[in-house]
Parts: structure tokens; sequence; C-alpha cells
């Protein structure tokens, strides 16, 4: 019974055997027959060669030994892993089985285990990787834990889902004077008074809505004045608040000092601090603005208000700091109902606390203009005004009274050349006498009635 399941087996082993050999008493291969599924090896390629000289130098000693203990105990398995070495310098790993039936010939079984070995090779480069994955993610981390602690100003980033602080730097505790020395798993905001948190919660709700950062000013529970910069950011379908906090307490600056100056004057006046953000205006610019209360515009940056764009106001800022002041800059006002005002705008920088102040005098012009007066009766006379104008002026108009000053000009010199006379001076220029006078009465160039005697 035995004998018959041993045969059985060997009949099953054969059959899933990527190689079979049979060995002669000399070790040689008389007979071969491959079915490899890494087709590295050829059955005729190894008749005729000696078996252990095929093998790995490191594997032959244990393959005689597995060939002697064939032939010495008929009919019974003997197993032994060995590399075999091909002619292309690849290496085949295999699994074989030896047995001896008539303890002279053997005949060996082996299982390719190339398709094994790539696997666990693959299996072990994916492990290698995720270790170095590991250990780069672990010293960006303590990079980024060190620079933390290292920076001046307080940073906190909040998840949006829950509320609650996923990091904070020692900085971050002592503004937000927290109890524990740690704000990890507490709820935000914490730290800030009332008024503060109804102000967290808008710049936090303003931030969700755009791709920039949103600034702010607020007060501490301990009486801090923080500077606020909220940033979103959503990956991978969460939502986080980076927030950076700043103590401006030494450099607080809310107008008071300058109150009895400019808060009853007739134009509007801004306070800012260096980076434009409004720390103070008065009431004549509220009203210009269409604005209820000084709390609605304290905090934000005055290009939410000032200018076509950002674009004026960081022009006015950056001159300023190059001349210390700006004079009669033509720019535009955004009122909270979405109209616009013509303004001019007068910068200057003063000094307080050892810091630089800002201060937007800002005049309304529109009221010079009357709809019966055309903005053409006040051109520039020479090309030099109007490159003086360049920065206070759009482009488009520059341009457009560039044309004008030209124009002007050429039919002065006309009338110049033909002493006066209109009729001559639109031949001259190639113009009908009809359009002469409408431009003559344009640019207020002499009397434009038509005169018979032309």
């Amino acid at each position: 019974m035995s004998t018959t399941l041993a045969r059985n087996s060997e009949v099953l082993l054969q059959q899933l055997a990527s190689l079979q050999l049979t060995l002669n008493e000399a070790g040689f291969v008389t007979s071969a027959s491959s079915n490899s599924p890494s087709s590295l090896v050829q059955s005729e390629d190894l008749i005729g060669k000696e078996w252990v000289a095929l093998l790995r130098d490191i594997d032959r000693p244990a393959t005689q030994a597995a060939i002697k203990a064939a032939t010495g105990q008929p009919d019974t398995s003997i197993r032994c892993d060995v590399v075999m070495e091909l002619a292309t310098g690849s290496e085949l790993p295999l699994s074989c089985w030896l047995v001896s039936h008539n303890g002279i010939d053997v005949d060996i079984a082996a299982l390719d285990l190339l398709p094994e070995a790539s696997l666990r090779q693959q299996l072990l480069n994916a492990q290698h990787a995720m270790e170095r994955d590991y250990w780069s993610k672990r010293r960006l981390e303590a990079r980024y834990r060190r620079l933390l602690d290292m920076v001046s100003e307080g940073f906190v980033v909040v998840d949006d889902a829950s509320g609650r602080i996923l990091e904070a730097n020692p900085v971050a505790a002592s503004l937000l004077v927290a109890p524990d020395p740690t704000l990890v798993g507490k709820p935000f905001p914490i730290g800030l008074d009332e008024k503060a948190r109804t102000t967290m919660d808008r710049l936090t709700r303003e931030a969700r809505s755009v791709t920039t950062t949103v600034d702010g000013t607020l007060k501490s529970e301990a009486g801090l004045e923080l500077n606020v910069a909220v940033t979103y950011l959503r990956q991978s379908g969460e939502g986080r608040l980076l927030i950076r906090l700043r103590d401006d307490s030494e450099s607080n600056y809310n107008g008071s000092e300058f109150e009895p100056f400019f808060g009853s004057a007739p134009d509007g006046i801004l306070a800012l601090d260096g980076s434009g953000i409004v720390l103070s205006a008065n009431q004549a610019f509220l009203e210009m603005a269409g604005i209820a209360s000084p709390e609605l515009i304290e905090g934000r940056r005055a290009d939410r208000w000032i200018g076509r764009s950002a674009v004026d106001l960081n022009i006015v800022l950056d001159h300023s700091k190059q001349e210390s002041s700006v004079k009669l800059y033509s720019t535009t006002l955004r009122t909270e109902t979405e109209s616009t005002v013509d303004i001019e705008l007068s910068v200057t920088r003063v000094g307080y606390n050892g810091k630089t102040k800002v201060i937007l005098y800002i005049r309304d012009i529109g009221r010079r203009i009357t709809p019966d007066q055309s903005v053409d009766d006040h051109l520039p006379r020479s090309i030099e005004q109007i490159t003086e104008r360049v920065g206070r002026v759009p482009l488009k108009e520059l341009v457009r009274e560039s044309t004008d000053v030209i124009e002007a000009l050429c039919i002065e010199a006309a009338l110049k050349l033909t002493s006066g006379n209109r009729a001559s001076a639109a031949e001259l220029l190639g113009l009908s006498r009809q359009s002469l006078y409408t431009k003559l009465r344009r640019f207020d160039l002499g009397d434009a009635e038509v005169d018979s005697d032309d």
C-alpha cells in the first residue's frame, strides 16, 4: 500500500514539475523534459552535461550528498533546493526531489521557484520603499516641528470638520494663554474674548470662500493685540485651517491719539499698517464708503475699498516707501453698495512706537465735474504733463488724452500757419469746416463760431 502511494505521489510530482531529469551513475543528464514557466532553460541544452557542474559552487556539496542518499535508499524521495547557473548568466532557483528506483540512475523532479522568488523580491522592494518613505516622513516631520518651535510667530492647524486643534507651536500657546502647555485636541478658538471669536468666525468663513490668505486683527482674553492670517486648505476630502498669530501689542495703534486731529476732517482718512491692514478710519471715510461702523473695516486690507484692484494700493504703498509720501494719486473708491467714486489719494508715513504707519488722505473728486462740463476741458497741454500723470490715471485714459493733445497742437499750428483763417486751416488739415469748428469748440481754441468772412 505504501509503495503504491509513493508511486502515485511520484507521478503527481512529475506532472507538476517544471523540469524533469534523469542522471546516470556518473551524474550526467541522460534525459530531460522542461515545462518551466520562466522559459529560461531548454531541456536539450542539459542532455550530456554533468548536473552538479550546472549548479552554484555553494550548492554542489549538498546536491552530491542528496544523489548519494537517493541511490543508497531506492524508492525514497530526497529533497534539496539549488540554484542553477544558466549560460546567459542568469540564475534559476529550483526545488528538487531526487529518487532512484534501481540504485543507479536518479530521477529528478524540479519546481521552478523563479516566479515565487520574483514575488518575494517585489515584496522585499516594496517593504524597503515603505521604510524609506517612513523615515523620510519622520525626518520631514522632525524638521517641520523644529521649524515651528524656532519661529517667533504662533501657528495653529485646525481640523475644519471637528473644529479641534491638530497642531500648535509653543508660541501659539503663549499668545492664547492656554492653561495647558499644549493646545492639541482642544476646540478652537481658545483664549479669545467674545468679540474676537466673532472676528475669527468671520475670517474663517471668508478664508473658505477664497484661495488666498485672509488677514485681520483681534484681541485675546489676556489683552494682547493679535494679527491673524487664515488660510484654508483641502486635501483628500479633508479641510484644514492654517492660522498664523502675531503679537502686535507693542505696535498697537487704534488711531485714538490722532482722533482729535482727523476725526472731524471733511476728507476721508485711513490709518494702515505696513501691509495695508486698516487700523482706524474717520467718520468721513465711513460715510464715503457707506460703512456703518469702524468695526466692519478695522483689521481688513484697505484694497477691499480702495483702488480699481489690489494693484493701486500696492503701488502707493511701495511708492511711499521710496519717497515717504504720495500726492494726488487718482483712483476709485468701491462702496458697500457696489458703486464707485472717483477719488484722489495722498499718502504719508509716520513713525509710532518704533513702527511705521501709513496714513491715507482720501478726497472725493467726483463733484469737480458737472454734467455740462467735459473732462476734455482740462486736458494737459503737453506730452510732459501727460507722462507726469502715469500711475495716477489709467493707461487707457492717458492714451486718449495724448491723442487729444496732439490733435489740439496740430490745429493750433494750422491756424498759426494760415494766420487764423479757419477755412484754410481746415483745408490744410484735410478736415471739413464743420469738423474743424466742432474740434475748436471741444478744445476751446479761440472763437469757434462760423465767420462769413472765412
